[in-house]
């Protein structure tokens, strides 16, 4: 019900589904017994400039600029989540124009699996400060515009170590963003 309501008010989502081989780093992330979200969202913001934002957080071993993100607490509505994961990573003010895409991974351990969903929108920032909540791991934050998403995409394939997996999983959401508006004029 909540899937039909988010598509009557900001158009029909792409569904894309992966499965994901887990290592130990991208275990300790969503393999927990009890979740500690039921999914996430991940904002394509628009800038006055035209372009995307990007962000990278401090704990990255190195800088690794990617599309925001948040969780969406068990009991939360995905809108709510979109909104309130908005303020505290960006401080921006923005309008939902489009949800874009669901991205359904499973993540797979040992002959078992555990689903995962992220639910892609597309927003148009209506002010130019990033103003993240001060209570919210510090960022840096740059623009690209879409159509380099696939530089950012191969960077997250790119990653060694840790993060290998959940580089992988990252780089998922870019290929698809760049697919739905890299040739779209539309959004750009």
């Amino acid at each position: 019900m909540e899937m039909r309501i988010l598509a009557a008010k900001y158009g029909e989502p792409v569904r894309r589904w992966a499965t994901i081989e887990t290592d130990d780093y991208l275990a300790t992330q969503r393999w927990r017994p009890i979740p500690d979200r039921r999914g996430e969202v991940i904002f394509i913001i628009r800038q006055p400039n035209g372009e995307i934002l990007l962000h990278s957080k401090q704990r990255y071993e190195q800088p690794i600029y990617r599309l925001p993100t948040g969780g969406i607490e068990p009991s939360e509505a995905v809108e709510d989540a979109l909104l309130r994961e908005v303020e505290e990573e960006t401080g921006q003010s923005v309008i939902i124009r489009r949800f874009l895409a669901i991205l359904n991974c499973h993540f797979r351990r040992n002959g078992s699996s555990i689903p995962f969903t992220s639910y892609l929108f597309y927003l148009e920032s209506r002010t130019r400060l990033i103003l993240p909540d001060e209570d919210d791991e510090p960022a840096e934050f740059q623009t690209m515009p879409v159509q380099g998403l696939p530089h950012v995409a191969a960077n997250l394939r790119a990653l060694n170590g840790r993060r290998k997996g959940w580089g992988y999983w990252r780089s998922l959401a870019h290929d698809l963003v760049h697919d739905l508006l890299g040739q779209n004029s539309q959004f750009n």
